[in-house]
């Protein structure tokens, strides 16, 4: 399993080593980390040359990868999967899962609602995120071209929430930012431990495929929001609202690349049907999921700028109470 340091690739671990068949995993990450008991922790960079055969060396007696890495740094992912899938072909497992995401069908207008997937695959051109998404999921295809007697499944979670989640997907969390979107606009989050289910889900079940990872076919944007206790929208006419939502999108965005923005004004939910109809069920619906994992101080709610400016309030407040109480102790001494 690569990523194993991550938030994700924790819950996948642990899920794993709690089945009795597992009889190692194999955790690879460019973080050191411990091993324990079945868990054989290996720190492993595999954007760089000779990962390939390190990894294979690794994996060679290993049934099944779970490819779980994806790094910030552009270009590097796409080397970090070719390496794997040189490694997989070395050790010919029984099966791949490789991990995708729902932001390669794109944000737009036009959407159907939920998407299948059978869904072209549109991911918005400003998001590099998503455009390399795609372009890694073309990889694994052609290698499971080449490899038809390995298992290969992909996964394409929806907007995942959590500890530890992407700060893409904090980003684009409904209580984080006004909407934006027009009104009705659905939302979806999955929790981080839905997906980690899922994964061992695939795993456990040897299905190969296509599988869209989503809790529920979406809730209602200022719903979500209301859930959090979020920014209210404000009743404000169509035009108006579009000229409000770049300066909003730039204020509330937080970290977010700017070609994120139409994932936050267009709905992309994802429809989960094909995954449960393999037994797969999530414990938290899109609601459940944000206000779990909802940790922020409702300071965080405001944007940088209004924070700044609330703070030298206050500071000038309690500057005032102090001075003010000074005056009536005098007074009365």
């Amino acid at each position: 399993m690569t990523g194993a340091a991550g938030s994700l690739g924790r819950r996948v671990a642990d899920r794993l080593l709690a089945r009795p068949q597992v009889q190692a995993v194999l955790a690879v990450d460019v973080v050191p980390q411990p091993g324990h008991d079945r868990l054989e922790a290996h720190c492993l960079d595999l954007c760089l040359s000779g990962a390939q055969e390190e990894l294979a060396a690794v994996a060679k007696e290993a049934d099944a990868f779970l490819h779980l890495a994806w790094g910030a740094a552009r270009g590097g992912n796409l080397e970090a999967l070719g390496n794997v899938l040189g490694a997989a072909a070395a050790v010919r497992p029984r099966q791949l899962v490789h991990l995708s995401s729902a932001t390669v069908y794109g944000a737009w207008a036009d959407n159907p609602v939920p998407l299948t997937e059978e869904a072209a695959l549109r991911p918005n051109p400003g998001l590099a995120y998503a455009v390399e998404k795609k372009a890694a999921e073309a990889c694994v295809a052609r290698w499971s071209a080449e490899h038809p007697e390995v298992a290969v499944a992909v996964l394409r979670p929806a907007c995942t929430v959590g500890p530890g989640s992407a700060p893409l997907y904090r980003a684009l969390a409904a209580g984080n930012r006004p909407p934006l979107g027009s009104e009705g606009r659905l939302v979806q989050y999955l929790h981080l431990d839905d997906l980690a289910q899922a994964v061992v889900h695939v795993w456990e079940r040897g299905l190969s495929g296509t599988y869209n990872v989503a809790p529920d076919n979406g809730v209602g944007e200022e719903v979500a929001g209301a859930l959090l206790g979020g920014p209210a929208r404000l009743p404000l006419p169509r035009r108006a609202r579009a000229l409000l939502s770049a300066g909003r999108w730039d204020l509330w965005r937080r970290g977010a690349p700017p070609g994120a923005r139409p994932y936050g004004e267009h709905s992309w939910v994802v429809s989960s049907d094909k995954l449960r109809a393999t037994g797969w069920r999530p414990q938290y619906s899109s609601e459940e999921a944000l206000v779990v994992s909802d940790e922020r101080p409702h300071w965080d709610e405001l944007p940088a700028m209004w924070r700044r400016w609330a703070a030298l309030a206050a500071g000038a407040a309690l500057a005032g109470t102090g001075a003010g109480g000074l005056w009536l102790w005098r007074r009365r001494r």
